[in-house]
């Protein structure tokens, strides 16, 4: 299907523009998380490395018990809940900031609490699709979510930043504004996202009861995935990226801020780069689709 025709479906369209806001104020707090731990707290490589842990410790922790929960509940509800909850999260955390009790260590319970969230929240974006368009649309409604993706990592900051200065969003609200209050914009963008999910119109089935105990329904997931000719390899990459990213974000941090003393607006366009690579790969994506199936 073309663009053109996922485009005239309303409902794909909100989903859509949510997908496209919070993903942009994402990107805000990724720098600003680590601007602020290396350059206000002077977090060392250790520090820096264990607040890394903590934003993905619940996916190691609760990620297929995520899954199992979320089988059991309709998507739509859990999608506007944890976005609302991630952004009152997030206004906490320019509180203890401001008043000069913010530390490293309750930097990262706020960034537990916050994976936690977006854990479910994650979970059932990704079944939700499925029920937003039909099966012969999926690639092509994935591929139009990735590109609004990597332009809110890549083209999109750069764009905003042009109007705060002349500087990238992320870098330019941690250097102009200060690192605390550029919490605040990812928690507006998580807010604006839930609105426009709330008003989503989708009906979902009834979620299907539980058939068995919760650890059962776990190996029986892990059994169809690890099992299955495309997934497995797919579950085994994805195991290898997130292991290798994490360790070269924890260093990559404090080599870029401290190290080789980049402000945040140059740290800001480092990840900006990596956007625009993953924006020409996801426009690719279509073109392509056929060659692996």
């Amino acid at each position: 299907m073309t663009q053109e025709r996922l485009g005239r479906q309303r409902e794909f369209v909100r989903f859509w523009t949510a997908d496209t806001v919070s993903p942009a104020g994402t990107h805000v707090t990724t720098l600003a998380l680590k601007a602020v731990a290396v350059l206000t707290l002077g977090a060392s490589a250790t520090a820096a490395g264990l607040l890394e842990s903590a934003r993905w410790l619940p996916y190691l922790l609760f990620g297929l018990v995520a899954g199992v929960l979320v089988d059991r509940r309709r998507r739509l509800p859990l999608l506007v809940a944890t976005d609302f909850a991630r952004a009152a999260v997030l206004v906490l955390i320019p509180v203890p900031a401001f008043t000069g009790a913010l530390t490293v260590p309750l930097l990262a319970a706020v960034v537990v609490v916050f994976g936690t969230l977006s854990l479910f929240h994650d979970a059932a974006h990704q079944s939700f699709l499925p029920r937003l368009v039909p099966a012969a649309q999926l690639t092509d409604a994935n591929a139009r979510l990735e590109q609004t993706r990597s332009a809110a990592q890549g083209v999109g900051p750069l764009v905003g930043g042009a109007l705060v200065g002349g500087a990238l969003v992320g870098g330019a609200l941690v250097k102009f504004v200060g690192g605390p209050a550029a919490f605040l914009v990812d928690a507006l963008s998580y807010l604006v996202s839930a609105l426009v999910l709330a008003r989503l119109r989708t009906v979902e089935p009834e979620p299907v009861p539980a058939r068995r105990d919760l650890r059962g329904e776990i190996r029986d997931g892990m059994r169809w995935v690890y099992r299955h000719r495309v997934l497995r390899p797919l579950a085994l990459a994805t195991h290898a990226w997130f292991f290798c990213s994490a360790m070269v974000g924890a260093v990559y941090t404090v080599f870029v801020l401290d190290t080789l003393a980049f402000d945040a607006f140059a740290f800001g366009v480092t990840f900006a780069v990596g956007g625009v690579v993953a924006q020409a790969v996801a426009i690719t994506c279509s073109p392509v689709r056929g060659a692996w199936l």
